[in-house]
């Protein structure tokens, strides 16, 4: 590739060039170009990006290009970009066994923020975990089954909770490991179609995953790693959530503060469906009040798949009861989903970052 070089565009022979066997001069003109196209995504990311992905480059065994946390692609968290006839996949893979034990640790401690990260990114992104069976002698690695693989949006809170705990158990094992792939695909002739402003679209998708990205690795915004917190945090009873003893710090880098939690059934009546409320009880309250003095809190819901972050939780007086007052998306599907006398189950979740993330769903 000459140093003169400059990026124009992923023009359509790059992809279609993947599909001619045997033509090892389109392939390498294909390959020649997506080092261009890699070196000017990473010099168009942000400072935070690029501190958190710092390496670009090509790997002309797997036939693509990658933005990577370390100078050894494979050994942290990537993401791969294939040039494949018909589309440009874009893929966010974690393949190291110690890497991987973090990143599933991370999302198994904190369940809710794990899918929250995932699904927020959109119905266009798949995720893959995988089984893979380790040899003991050899060390090579074979497929054994999936344990997911879909579109995210199939990736229900409890399919989460239940795919991310067993891939952590799993790779604890020494004969498993489990890697984790999340992936999203552009047409091949869009991307073409972009030419140069597809490193601005990319971009801008990298920094949407910037957060999940720091999520799986325990690295804070700014690179640095997550602090140790002394004790994980108990739910008092009155929360009605499930109490568990506080447990100390282990030698793992990263020790992140469990999701604080409890769940409310609540009845539902003619009022509430038309003003577009649910109570809670004065119970309740303390879960949401930052001081004495608070009357409001912003918090987000999760219902059917979709977030709202327009709903608030209020203060009632006298008693302080807690009443949650559903946006007006959020009200029209409470009124089409629910009747007098139903019951909602009410999941109310403090997330790591002091947010507040509340499930509905009809009670079970």
């Amino acid at each position: 590739m000459s140093s003169k070089s400059a990026f124009t565009g992923l023009s359509m022979p790059v992809f279609t060039a993947f599909g001619w066997a045997g033509q090892e001069t389109a392939i390498n003109y294909a390959l020649d170009q997506l080092e261009l196209f890699i070196h000017a995504l990473h010099n168009n990311l942000s400072r935070q990006a690029r501190a958190d992905l710092p390496f670009a480059g090509l790997s002309r065994t797997n036939r693509s290009v990658f933005l990577a946390a370390d100078e050894t692609t494979e050994a942290d968290l990537h993401l791969a970009f294939f040039a494949r006839p018909l589309s440009l996949e874009m893929q966010l893979a974690i393949t190291n066994k110690k890497a991987l034990a973090k990143a599933l640790k991370n999302a198994e401690t904190q369940p809710v923020m794990a899918h929250r990260l995932i699904t927020e990114l959109g119905a266009d992104w798949s995720l893959r975990v995988q089984q893979m069976q380790v040899d003991e002698e050899s060390g090579e690695v074979a497929h054994y089954q999936d344990l997911f693989k879909d579109s995210i949006t199939a990736l229900l809170p409890d399919v989460s909770a239940e795919v991310m705990s067993k891939a952590a158990y799993l790779n604890n094992e020494e004969k498993w490991v489990t890697p984790f792939y999340l992936s999203r695909r552009y047409p091949a002739e869009q991307a073409a179609a972009m030419g140069l402003k597809i490193t601005d679209v990319l971009r801008d998708q990298i920094e949407l995953l910037l957060p999940l990205v720091h999520f799986l690795t325990g690295r804070q915004a700014g690179g640095s790693k997550r602090k140790p917190r002394p004790k994980a945090r108990t739910v008092k009873p009155m929360m009605g959530g499930k109490v568990e003893e506080e447990t100390a710090v282990s030698s793992i880098e990263t020790v992140l503060k469990p999701e604080d939690s409890f769940t409310h059934m609540a009845e539902i009546k003619p009022l509430h469906l038309r003003r577009g409320f649910i109570n809670l009880t004065s119970a309740h309250w303390p879960f949401f009040a930052l001081n004495s003095r608070t009357e409001t809190r912003p918090v987000t819901i999760y219902y059917d798949g979709l977030y709202d972050k327009d709903s608030a939780v209020w203060r009632m007086l006298p008693n302080d009861m807690a009443r949650i007052v559903l946006s007006p998306p959020v009200h029209h599907w409470f009124e089409g989903n629910f009747t007098e006398s139903d019951e909602i189950q009410v999941t109310v979740t403090r997330l790591d970052n002091e947010e507040i993330q509340i499930s509905l769903k009809p009670a079970e």
